[in-house]
């Protein structure tokens, strides 16, 4: 049970932590490119004969996200922090 909370605590941060990974491949492929990208919009971005502002624009606004998944993750994170020590603590009082 307690190796379920820990893979759910673990697949929230990552799913926390994911405009964190949207922003940076959005901004290393703008850079990589040659592409305009900022939050004002969307700029057109054609990369193999396709255009690909529209998805850059989109995973670079994403960012705004983390004003509220950076802290679910700490959050996330310092439970599983307590969990673990609180384990260690009960194994180590036997």
């Amino acid at each position: 049970m307690k190796k379920l909370f820990y893979a759910l605590f673990s697949l929230g941060i990552l799913i926390c932590l994911s405009p964190l990974a949207a922003v940076l491949w959005s901004s290393f492929f703008a850079a990589r490119h040659g592409c305009r990208l900022d939050e004002a919009g969307s700029y057109p971005c054609i990369v193999n004969g396709l255009d690909w502002g529209g998805t850059l624009g989109s995973a670079f606004i994403s960012g705004w996200f983390l004003i509220v998944t950076l802290p679910m993750a700490g959050l996330f994170a310092a439970i599983m922090l307590g969990m673990f020590l609180f384990g260690r603590w009960r194994k180590r009082r036997r």
